[in-house]
């Protein structure tokens, strides 16, 4: 197989980087990887670079990449490639190059490269964002849907405890469009009693859209990072996860992740969410803040429901949505050109 240069660098905040780590499990010591971070700065990171040699995988800096006839250039969701000119790289060693945009708009300079022409092959994590981005209708090239591997192991389940009082919550990328404009007041409607509120990752932009709120003694409002991405989903007990009204999730990483440690989804129709929840069997699709408060409502009160679904979420994420073996060959699919 032809060796894959790969333009990003793993981390665990943003769902690009943080799909990034995981891809570099999955694969590491399928195929031929090379990992290339876009400023030399990163290569300072020494346990990132030690998790990319431990999974088989190779790291290069920029300067150091050279001539290569069976290379191919990837890189998913990184300005930098796009509109920095990283892109230059895989041009000067004549590579083919294979794109996912990953989010629901086109980035800038991200069409300019596919008229190129160097773009072999485009990516999508869903059908609505290939739908979105409609790049069909303008260009004649190859396309597959990846959807997005998420390592079961590093988020292992947790068993809640039945008698303690709710903790509500969410994890998303910290912008605004992903909360709607009555948030946080739309947590508090829910009238869950004794309920506790978590939210990460928390920053100066969102305090300001919602100033106007008074965050009383029951909300946590945490930084990104502030703790573990894994630690954090497993101190909730239901993933409520309302977006804005002029957002549309491309395909809802956080929502496997809180499905895997066992917090119990409740998210909006539409999206993609369909696709990776069994409606009343692990989680619940609502279409209007009535049935997020039914739902959360009863998940509060019936204990052994909660804790039957919370094992159904886990289930349903670890053995349908996850199975490794099943997005390797997805990949195996998806790198090929």
């Amino acid at each position: 197989m032809k060796t894959i240069y790969l333009f990003n660098w793993p981390s665990h905040l943003g769902g690009a980087d943080t799909k990034v780590a995981h891809l570099i499990k999955l694969l590491g010591k399928h195929v031929p990887l090379v990992v290339i971070p876009n400023s030399p700065a990163c290569l300072k990171q020494r346990h990132w670079i030690d998790f990319i040699e431990h999974h088989g995988a190779k790291v290069s800096s920029l300067h150091d990449l050279a001539q290569d006839p069976n290379g191919i250039a990837f890189s998913m969701c990184n300005p930098a490639f796009v509109k920095g000119g990283l892109f230059n790289y895989a041009i000067k060693f004549d590579w083919p190059i294979i794109w996912s945009s990953e989010m629901m708009w086109r980035h800038e300079f991200e069409e300019h490269l596919i008229e190129t022409g160097r773009v072999k092959k485009l990516l999508y994590v869903s059908e609505c964002q290939k739908e979105a981005l409609a790049y069909e209708a303008d260009y004649d090239l190859p396309t597959l849907i990846t959807g997005n591997y998420v390592d079961p192991a590093a988020f292992p389940f947790k068993e809640r405890i039945p008698e303690k009082k709710i903790t509500i919550g969410r994890l998303s990328r910290h912008d605004p469009l992903k909360y709607p404009e009555d948030f946080p007041v739309f947590y508090e409607a829910l009238k869950v009693r004794g309920a506790r509120y978590r939210v990460m990752a928390w920053n100066e932009e969102l305090a300001e859209k919602y100033r106007w709120h008074s965050f009383g003694p029951a909300w946590d409002l945490l930084k990104a990072e502030e703790e573990t991405a894994v630690n954090f989903l497993q101190s909730l007990d239901l993933f409520v996860y309302p977006l804005g009204h002029q957002f549309t999730e491309s395909w809802g990483r956080s929502t496997v992740e809180a499905m895997l440690t066992g917090a119990i989804p409740l998210v909006p129709g539409g999206h993609h969410f369909g696709h990776l929840i069994q409606d009343g069997d692990s989680g619940f699709i609502c279409e209007d803040f009535r049935d997020y408060q039914i739902h959360a409502r009863r998940l509060a009160c019936d204990h052994d429901f909660r804790m039957k679904m919370s094992k159904q979420c886990h289930e349903h994420a670890r053995y349908q949505l996850c199975d490794q073996e099943h997005h390797r060959q997805i990949w195996l699919e998806a790198l090929d050109v």
